[in-house]
């Protein structure tokens, strides 16, 4: 052990530089098996962690979102025993089986405990349960009982409750009353809690029947909904929701943990669980294929239900056939070798009905096959073990049999006891490298002289020793595995390391293993001397693209070499990475996505250095660079700026912050203006602003960690450091403390020092215990000192030391209290806000000042500024009393200027207050009341946005109606609402529907308080179950959860609503014009079809009859209703609901979740699922056939290969534009623009081309969760949704017009300052534009998107034009319409 502490650190410190570059998550993947699910725990939240096979995931109650975690999560431990989550304190105990433990704050920060690990003992380590009482957790043991202290976080005692204090095995601990219950196998323990518990004499056993125990904890628990969660076992964690829906929650992964063979081909992983050694290890059968970013398991019942019940055990290696993926063989040590074909079992090989040998007497048993290889020419090589007739087998493609032995002379025969490894030569085919593992172990090599089954010519020999480049004599005691770089060289795992055969130069000698024992050793030298690996067991090697090799360590995790095997390239272990070992067992390098996947004893991970491969859809950013952003191809942000957490008053402007959107004021003239990345800003997203008054500069930091500093002329220094950086912590600034010219921001892992007049970051300090990291919420400056408040203890320091060094850090005394809402300096005094009652310290005490409760205080100027819990806002003076402000408004923020404040308020912006007649001026950008746009849509000009959503559950968000129209918002917040409704809740808001003959007249639906009815902006009604056809979704709750969605106006003026759950009666409300509610279901096969989460309906553009009505969740399909032209009638209706679809290549696609759906102009369907995009062409009947079609994107990289559009994106959105363009919104990935180029879909030459992927890196977006798109058709204007907020992309396709006779050029004329694009519009679709000059010369020919097109005003050179009268020739593509429009240029 000692030895591979020396190699890591020495590893480690090598490659410093590179691992902070590269080693960060998005590198990584973790593949683990989550289907045996052992325990649950339930948060303050109510979100559900799982821990199945010893890993962790969770399950968010309402957007059904699974997280997976991992070491990069915080945790410290790989192979968890139990959760428990402590409700009083808001965290969560995780318990490893090596004893490790960890408290998972509900911030998110993880705090190691190591006292059990570290502890010297021989008894097992492993938790089996844990009953939390008062504040202490008693830890159910394998040896007894421990306690530990949920407050002090500390181990307080061990109960060894057997005989003479002997070791107990204890599955359960209860407290009741004052008494303390141990479950064990054969009995119950019991104790009183006033003893002495310590000592085993007081514990007394009692007949297991005689106590019950909690069946439920860890295994059941109920939300405050009624919705019951429960442990499922191999089906995951079980919901039985209040609407009588039952769903189960899986992570998708392998059946085990256990990879010991992976093997890449055919663009597909496959994995087996295995082994063998002296004997068979008898682990069952399990071949796991990794294919598309799904797995599929060939379980070990369904091998053996195929193979006549006959038992599948150790499984050891897979062969993929060259020329056909879909066929392959697994062999096996002991039950023979399997042969598959489409992933069925074709035909088991054994002594019976093979030459395959077996090393027992049953013909039909232990057959013992290992290390399955192809060939060249195609043949199937595989060694087999034991005494056998055959040592060497091929199966040839014409299905005939041939045998080989390894004969080292005369009737010298050589037996492999234990195949280790098969290699076919790639710089001769003619030779094979075999391995024999023990049991005199050896490595052959057999040259068969180029006729393959006489073995009249061939050469073999058996090497057990080698001779190094030294003259050291290597004899290895065991060998693992065998493998061959793409220089030809060929490397040998053994329990002494690697051994090296050369065949080429690069290790500068080539060597004839059958002329000579000679080898090479690797030569790169550790900190203590040694070299790397030397004597240290080896288990796989494997290269990647780069000729780099990966080398799989027993007890080291992996190391990269360089192509040249010089040098270490990286180190990785389970401590800087996602390996949950550093046991590596095998290798396998994928060539398409270039990543290597790493089979652990603890699990199967992946790597690349491109971690853009786990994005499905790349692009070129310098295309994106050059996507003009001028007049047309601009962007807007439409934020909500009526909520202000800061100001800034800097220079002749005062700078508010609105839920992460900044906006000034100008002091003079009263504008007000909307402030974004299009005015120099670094990002979107903004956290703080901050100004150093002795600077007189503003900082801003953002939520991925770019920071920029204005000065008081507007000038942007951006400081990028941060941002680039490759860390595992959180880039958001919690607080900023000035003090003079440098900012101290508080971090998630500590503090960061950044230099405001050299515009750089100075230092980083982690304050915790030796270097730890800890969670800074609050920090400031007093006189010379800097103190700093964590989740748990205020740390204080002397700027004059050396604050990077954390034993300069001490925690100091803490008022009384637990939550901290502010911390600031004022006089030369430290005051603090704690549960609300505001603390100064004086003389190292801390000292209470009574007055109303506050949520937080800031000083500014030369007063203390006091936020209280309700209205208004307090000044504290350096003398005198606290005088109050304000106090008809929620306030935030103030700055002072002049006889006026600026007050940052909770819904009017920034207010100019006066103080002397004590009124206030509002000011705030036009905009909408909310940054959550869910959903938007257009009804002619008018765009409706609303803040809802749901998915397994109500998010319970409030709902607001905004609406955007001549270029002006109207916003009807959710406090109106709850005046017109009589303070009935309004949550939820999921889409609008206009009436067609009233455009004042429009309905709103929910999802969960009902369907609303508006006039005018005016409520009407509440549609409800007491009042409408309408029905609750539970029957626990009858009128108050009314799930709507849906709702649209069809051609005849009707109005349709879903109506979601319910039990699936009458989940189709249809109200005609004269009011009358027509409700029915939809069958299917007879049966009422169950809607819970339902999308919007789409009409058919073909037949106004066919409805489309997408089922998002649970039952997740598509149903196609076809009304017959009589909605209100729905006995003549037909419908077909489909789950899954069948591609054009014959494969299932089942989607777990469907999120979009949208038609084009070629009445292609579009799909939106969970992990990509389908296309349902015109010609399928969807009546009678599940055909769709995956757009493959070719790679154009020589290979004919291609990958699917999309492919495992979650699409949120699709909206088509004027020029049949898809505009497609991702759930991470920003929005894509995708043009078709052919109309028919089903073409197999079909395909589609990226026009623009936007994202927060490369435009306005405030985030790249897309949630709905819509297109304003007359003006081409995208607007577009996301998680945070409203921005809109003025693009370059209309609608195409039927003729010409409303085409127009602007800006017409164009003036001298004018540098953006001209464009025409009311164009036909598919124009083509051919622009003359006065004398009828071409200057240039463009091209319509739609009803649009643009010009730049240059000729066919790129020259500028010169000033004139320019005539556009518009032709439509058959040749049949055409117009003319003209521009006058001015320059």
């Amino acid at each position: 052990m000692k030895k591979y502490l020396i190699l890591h650190i020495a590893c480690l410190m090598s490659i410093m530089a590179w691992a902070q570059e590269r080693n960060e998550q998005k590198h990584w993947r973790t593949y683990f098996a989550y289907n045996s699910v052992q325990v649950i725990a339930m948060d303050a939240q109510e979100e559900v962690y799982a821990v199945a096979n010893g890993k962790l995931f969770s399950i968010h109650p309402t957007s059904e979102k699974l997280t997976l975690y991992n070491n990069f999560s915080g945790m410290h431990g790989t192979d968890i025993a139990q959760i428990a989550y402590d409700q009083t304190r808001k965290q969560m105990l995780i318990m490893y089986t090596d004893g490790k433990m960890d408290i998972w704050h509900d911030n998110k920060q993880m705090q190691y405990i190591s006292d059990l690990y570290n502890k010297q003992m021989t008894a097992s380590k492993k938790c089996n349960n844990i009953t939390i009482a008062g504040n202490m957790a008693y830890l159910a043991m394998d040896f007894g009982i421990l306690t530990f202290d949920l407050e002090q976080y500390e181990l307080v005692d061990a109960f060894y409750i057997g005989a003479e204090a002997s070791e107990v095995s204890v599955s359960d601990v209860m407290i009741q009353g004052d008494s303390i219950y141990a479950k064990t196998r054969d009995s119950v323990y019991v104790a009183h809690m006033q003893d002495n518990i310590v000592d085993y004499r007081y514990w007394k056993s009692r007949a297991a029947a005689s106590v019950v125990f909690d069946s439920k904890k860890g295994r059941e628990y109920t939300s405050s909904n009624g919705d019951i969660w429960k442990v499922a076992g191999a089906k995951g964690v079980e919901r039985r929701m209040v609407t009588k829906e039952v769903v189960y929650y899986l992570p998708d992964g392998p059946e085990v943990n256990t990879p010991y063979s992976l093997t890449w081909s055919g663009g597909r992983l496959w994995m087996v669980q295995g082994g063998r050694w002296t004997n068979e290890n008898r682990t069952p059968g399990h071949i796991m294929i990794y294919d598309n970013g799904k797995w599929k398991n060939i379980t070990n019942s369904a091998l053996q239900a195929a193979n006549n019940k006959i038992a599948v055990l150790d499984l050891t290696g897979v062969a993929v056939d060259k020329d056909d993926a879909t066929h392959f063989w697994v062999s096996s040590y002991g039950t023979g070798l399997y042969e598959f074909k489409n992933d069925s079992l074709v035909q088991r090989y054994t002594a019976k009905n093979s030459i395959i040998g077996s090393a027992a007497s049953s013909i039909d048993r232990y057959t013992r096959v290992e290390n399955p290889v192809y060939d060249q020419e195609g043949v199937l090589w595989v060694n087999v073990a034991g005494g056998v007739d055959t040592t060497l087998v091929a199966f040839l493609p014409d299905g005939s049999q041939r045998g080989v032995n390894f004969y080292t002379g005369v009737n010298e025969r050589y037996v492999l006891n234990t195949p280790g490894g098969l290699l076919i030569d790639h710089m001769n085919p003619n030779r094979k490298w075999a391995i024999s593992s023990r049991a005199e172990p050896g490595v052959v090599l057999l040259d068969d002289g180029g006729t393959r089954y006489d073995g009249k010519d061939d050469q073999c020999v058996v090497r057990k020793e080698f001779l190094d480049q030294d003259g050291q004599i290597i004899a290895p005691e065991f060998f693992y595995g065998i493998g061959q770089g793409p220089d030809g060289s060929v490397w040998i795992a053994s329990s002494s390391g690697p051994i090296i055969i050369p065949q080429d130069t690069i290790l500068s000698q080539e060597i004839d293993m059958l002329q000579t024992n000679t080898c090479k050793r690797l030569r790169i030298e550790m900190a203590d001397g040694s070299y790397l690996l030397e004597n240290d067991r080896v288990n796989a090697f494997a290269w990647d693209s780069d000729g780099r090799l990966w080398i799989g360590s027993q007890a080291g995790g992996v190391f990269v070499l360089n192509a040249d095997y010089s040098e270490i390239v990286a180190c990785y272990t389970s401590s800087n990475s996602v390996m949950p070992s550093n046991t590596v067992l095998s290798l396998a390098w994928d060539e398409d996505k270039e990543q290597m996947f790493i089979g652990t004893s603890g699990g199967l991970v992946s790597y690349t250095d491109n971690p853009d491969i786990y994005s499905s859809l790349d692009y070129n950013e310098q295309e994106e660079a050059d996507y003009n952003y001028g007049s047309m191809f601009r962007w807007r942000a439409h934020n909500a700026f009526t909520y202000v957490e800061e100001v800034v008053l800097l220079g002749n402007k005062v700078y508010g912050l609105s839920a992460g959107s900044l906006f000034a004021v100008d002091r003079e003239t009263r504008v007000v203006s909307n402030i974004t990345k299009l005015d120099g800003l670094s990002a979107s997203g903004i956290n703080h602003i901050t100004k150093n008054e002795s600077l007189n500069r503003m900082l801003i930091t953002y939520q991925n960690g770019e920071i920029d500093i204005v000065d008081a002329q507007g000038e942007i220094y951006p400081i990028m450091d941060l941002y680039l950086k490759q860390m595992n912590g959180s880039k958001v600034v919690n607080e900023i403390s000035m003090y003079k010219e440098k900012a101290y921001l508080a971090m998630s892992w500590g503090i960061l020092v950044v230099n405001m007049l050299k515009a750089e970051i100075e230092d980083t300090y982690y304050i915790g215990d030796k270097s730890s990291e800890v969670n800074v919420q609050y920090i400031c400056t007093v006189g010379e000192q800097v103190y700093a408040m964590t989740d748990s203890a205020l740390y204080c320091a002397n700027m004059r030391d050396n604050l990077v060094d954390y034993a300069y850090w001490k925690t100091v005394l803490m008022p009384t209290g637990k939550v901290v809402s502010g911390m600031c300096e004022f006089c030369g005094i430290l005051f603090m806000v704690v549960d609300g009652k505001l603390w100064k310290l004086q003389k190292d005490n801390w000292v209470q000042i009574s007055m109303r409760k506050l949520r937080g205080l800031h000083k500014i100027g030369d007063h203390l500024w006091l936020l209280p819990e309700k209205n208004g806002i307090g000044k504290l003076p350096k003398t005198g009393a606290i005088e109050w402000f304000a106090e008809n408004m929620v306030c935030y923020c103030i700055a002072e200027d002049g006889n006026h404040y600026w007050i940052g308020s909770e819904s009017a912006g920034l207010v100019k207050y006066n103080i002397t007649n004590k009124t206030g001026e509002s000011y705030y950008p036009e905009g909408p009341s909310n940054n959550y746009s869910y959903w938007i849509r257009f009804v002619g000009d008018r765009l409706y946005m609303l803040p809802g959503g749901r998915w397994a559950d109500q998010f319970k968000r409030k709902g607001d109606i905004m609406i955007f129209e001549n270029e002006e918002w109207r916003n009807i917040k959710n406090a109106d609402l709850l005046k017109m409704t009589g303070g009935h809740k309004v949550l939820d808001l999921m889409n609008v529907a206009q009436d067609p003959r009233d455009a004042k007249h429009y309905w709103v639906s929910s999802y969960g308080t009902g369907l609303y009815e508006f006039y005018d902006d005016k409520l009407q009604q509440i549609y409800l179950p007491n009042n409408s056809n309408l029905t609750s979704a539970t029957e626990i709750n009858p009128t108050g959860y009314t799930r709507t969605d849906g709702a649209m106006y069809d051609e005849q003026g009707n109005l349709w609503v879903l109506n979601l759950g319910g039990g699936g009666t009458k989940n189709i409300h249809v109200i005609s014009p004269d009011g009358q509610w027509h409700s029915f279901n939809i069958t299917h096969n007879r049966t009422n079809l169950e809607m819970h989460t339902a999308g919007e309906i789409l009409v058919d553009k073909r037949n106004p009859a066919w409805k489309w009505i997408p089922l998002l969740r649970y039952n997740t399909g598509l149903v196609l209703l076809d009304d017959n032209g009589t909605p209100t009638q729905p006995s003549d209706d037909k419908t077909i609901y489909r789950i899954d679809w069948r591609d054009q290549n014959g494969n299932i696609i089942a989607p777990t979740t469907i999120h979009a759906l949208a038609q084009d102009y070629n009445n292609v369907l579009w799909i939106g699922t969970g992990s990509g995009i389908l296309a349902i062409p015109p010609s399928v009947d969807f009546m009678k056939s599940n055909s769709c079609i995956r757009v493959i994107i070719p790679r154009n990289d020589g290979t004919n290969l291609g990958d699917y559009l999309l492919d495992n994106e979650q699409v949120n959105a699709i909206k088509v534009d004027g020029a049949n363009r898809l505009w497609v919104g991702t759930a991470n990935s920003g929005i894509f623009l995708l043009k078709p180029v052919s109309e028919n879909v089903a073409d197999p030459s079909y395909y589609v081309e990226t026009v623009a992927h936007f994202t927060t890196k490369n435009s306005i977006l405030p985030s790249n969760e897309i949630m709905s798109i819509d297109i304003n058709e007359s003006t081409g204007e995208v607007f577009i949704a996301t998680g945070g907020g409203l921005v809109s992309y003025m693009s370059d396709a209309t609608q195409g017009h039927e003729d010409y006779s409303e085409i127009y050029a602007y800006p017409n004329p164009v003036r001298p300052d004018y540098r953006g694009y001209i464009t025409f519009k009311g164009l036909m679709g598919k124009t083509e534009l051919r622009i003359v000059d006065a004398g009828g010369n071409l200057v240039k020919m463009i091209h319509s998107e739609g009803g649009t097109a643009t010009w730049d005003g240059k000729n066919t050179r790129g020259e500028r034009v010169s000033s004139g009268v320019y005539t556009a020739i518009c032709n439509t593509s058959d040749g049949e319409h055409s117009g003319t429009v003209k521009v006058l240029i001015l320059h």
